[in-house]
This record gives structure tokens, C-alpha cells and sequence, in this order.
């Protein structure tokens, strides 16, 4: 299994079908990636500042060798983790 920490600074927002519920911008994340043997993975991130208890998300990724596929639990990939798959050598050009 392949786990890669690091932080980061994104704009993030709550949004659910009723529109936007909250926004901030230059927030500094804990943000996690793991890819397992088999090509599942996952992520998670946290604002710093709170521990989580103000931003928080956490999904799953689903990859065809190099190239992810699929990815669930947050409607838009943040881009630092696309960013961080991408410098890993990973393929986004499918989502």
C-alpha cells in the first residue's frame, strides 16, 4: 500500500441543492491519499486550524492501473489531491 501525507492551502465550500452553505478561502489542510495493492484508494483532509471540526471530507478512489476512474464522498476532487496524483504519476484525464 502506497499512503503519501501532506498539507495544503484550498478555497472549500459546502454545497448541497439548495445552493452554497458556507465558503473560505486559504484554508491549510491535513490531507492523506492511500492507494492499496489491488488499485482501491482513498483520501481524507481536515482544516489544521480546527482539528476537522470546521472542514472536513473523506472519499474513496477507484483506479484502471494508473488511471483513476471513479472517486466518491466529496462532489468535486480537491485539487490538491488531483494535483498530488497527478505528481505520483497517476492519469485524471477520465474524470
Amino acid at each position: 500500500m502506497q499512503s503519501v501525507k501532506f498539507k495544503a492551502v484550498e478555497s472549500l465550500s459546502y454545497d448541497n441543492s439548495y445552493g452554497t452553505i458556507k465558503e473560505e478561502n486559504n484554508i491549510e489542510l491535513s490531507v492523506e491519499i492511500g492507494i492499496k495493492d489491488d488499485g482501491d484508494g482513498w483520501f481524507e483532509l481536515y482544516d489544521i486550524e480546527s482539528g476537522g471540526d470546521e472542514w472536513y471530507a473523506e472519499g474513496g478512489l477507484w483506479f484502471d492501473g494508473k488511471t483513476l476512474t471513479d472517486y466518491d464522498g466529496v462532489f468535486a476532487l480537491p485539487k490538491c489531491i488531483e494535483d498530488k496524483l497527478e505528481e505520483l504519476g497517476y492519469d485524471l484525464s477520465e474524470l
